[in-house]
């Protein structure tokens, strides 16, 4: 082969496997970046709620009026101790809303994320340092947040507390991964540009192939057609001189072997196979976490009595007392409190339901007694349920899930039936339920995503087990 069709093989070399690492990000590594961008948002939601519940932080009251276009960092600027809770309360928010924007708008792919985007998503990913939240750190916000979690492990919460700290164990690494991953994608940029004047310079047939024998020809051939057949491309020298470098240098073999080497997407399938998973494990962690829905239930419970209560007591006129004086003095037992609520169900249609009080309570009464005594690994319940084997407990899990979404679409109903009822008088004492609601739907979240993982080791060794492939091969 003589060294005109040597150069243009190698040029077709590479543009093709920038190629392929193009294919590699779009379908695999941003999908990865997107899914632990969701997973940290959870974590950040589940966070903000224990916050609050212990008041060492403050919701911004405008949270919901901010109008986002394009990526940013929540505000730096120092403040008083007073003021921690009010001003982390805002920064946070501001945080999980940006984060929200990311996870839900912007578009993860090679072309969507340029260089400046990944540079702003870099400097958000590091407005907090999760990896070393403590009280004693030189930056205001991850020191805020360091005190502020430091006093919610003293709080008592328990259990929520314990799988919060795991979760920011877990967060830390996943936005590490992340940040990881934008680097490498950053890097790719420098190679996908180089990549673009090999395919729109070189390869053009106006490129005068002789320049390829000199460095300075080439890189003045490079020039002169970036702005004809690149136009609107910036000139990065640095860049240039790589591609002269790796077409005319005495050393250009050695950097030919970087470069591929650079923009090489590893065979999965050849890698070493990784440990086996504990399947067992996976779908525990799913009851687990429905042993935390207990708190939240009963926080619900509570507020559902006062409600009531103030719903009760609108109705307390000379005719109710009559009525209920009559029903003493024959021994009859008072009538049932039924509430008539307009159910939202999750495609949007809209129906009536009537909701029983009593039973309605009572059985919510039953699910916290029962969930509160999934959430210690030595109670009697959790113990019965470890000693299940994988499918049943499967099968349990994907009940709970039915059942609790279909609680929690009452739930949301019954809220805006109180604040709708409520005399205008009466209305600020109502209590709303939206903060537990978010958190009993992140849960759920959670719970459903270790149901999807469980079942999709089960199914892949099902499959390895078809095509007669051992687990330890």
């Amino acid at each position: 082969m003589d060294n005109a069709n040597q150069e243009e093989s190698f040029n077709a070399t590479v543009i093709k496997a920038i190629e392929n690492k193009t294919a590699w990000f779009d379908s695999t590594q941003l999908v990865h970046v997107q899914d632990r961008y969701r997973n940290h948002l959870v974590f950040i939601k589940n966070m903000f709620d224990l916050l609050q519940k212990r008041s060492l932080v403050i919701p911004d009251p405008y949270k919901n009026e901010r109008q986002i276009s394009k990526v940013t960092c929540p505000d730096e600027s120092p403040f008083n101790d007073n003021d921690r809770a009010q001003q982390l309360g805002i920064r946070l928010n501001d945080y999980e809303t940006m984060l929200d924007y990311i996870c839900n708008y912007m578009k993860f792919s090679v072309d969507q994320l340029t260089t400046d985007k990944i540079k702003k998503l870099l400097e958000f990913n590091n407005s907090f340092v999760w990896s070393n939240l403590t009280a004693s750190s030189s930056r205001v916000n991850t020191r805020a947040l360091g005190i502020a979690l430091s006093e919610l492990k003293n709080s008592g919460l328990g259990m929520a507390v314990g799988m919060l700290f795991d979760g920011l164990e877990n967060t830390a690494h996943e936005m590490e991964d992340i940040n990881k991953a934008l680097k490498s994608l950053g890097n790719f940029h420098r190679e996908r540009y180089k990549g673009e004047i090999r395919k729109n310079i070189i390869a053009d047939k106006r490129f005068d192939s002789s320049a390829l024998n000199d460095g300075s020809a080439l890189a003045a051939e490079i020039k002169r057609l970036l702005p004809i057949c690149m136009p609107k491309k910036p000139v990065y020298q640095e860049l240039i001189q790589e591609i002269v470098d790796e077409e005319t240098a005495i050393s250009k073999e050695e950097l030919r072997k970087k470069l591929l080497k650079r923009l090489h997407v590893e065979d999965k399938t050849k890698e070493a196979k990784a440990p086996a998973v504990d399947t067992h494990e996976i779908i525990m962690s799913a009851i687990r976490f429905l042993g935390s829905l207990a708190e939240q239930y009963n926080v619900v419970q509570q507020k559902i009595v006062v409600n009531h209560d103030i719903l009760q007591s609108e109705s307390n006129g000379f005719k109710d007392k009559l009525m209920k004086l009559i029903r003493r003095i024959f021994g009859l037992a008072d009538p049932q409190v039924e509430y008539q609520v307009s159910v939202t169900e999750r495609g949007g249609e809209q129906r009536k339901e009537i909701i029983n009080y009593s039973k309605f309570m009572e059985n919510l009464a039953k699910r916290i007694t029962y969930y509160g005594t999934l959430t210690e690994k030595n109670s009697p319940n959790y113990q019965k349920m470890n000693s299940q084997k994988d499918d049943f407990i499967f099968n349990f899990v994907s009940n709970q899930l039915t059942e609790n979404g279909r609680l929690h679409i009452k739930l949301t109903a019954l809220d805006d039936f109180f604040k709708a009822t409520a005399i205008p008088a009466d209305r600020a004492r109502i209590k709303g339920i939206k903060m537990e609601l978010t958190t009993l739907k992140n849960i759920l979240a959670k719970i459903n995503q270790c149901k999807g993982e469980y079942a999709a080791y089960v199914e892949e060794a099902e499959q390895m087990k078809k095509l007669g492939i051992k687990d330890n091969e």
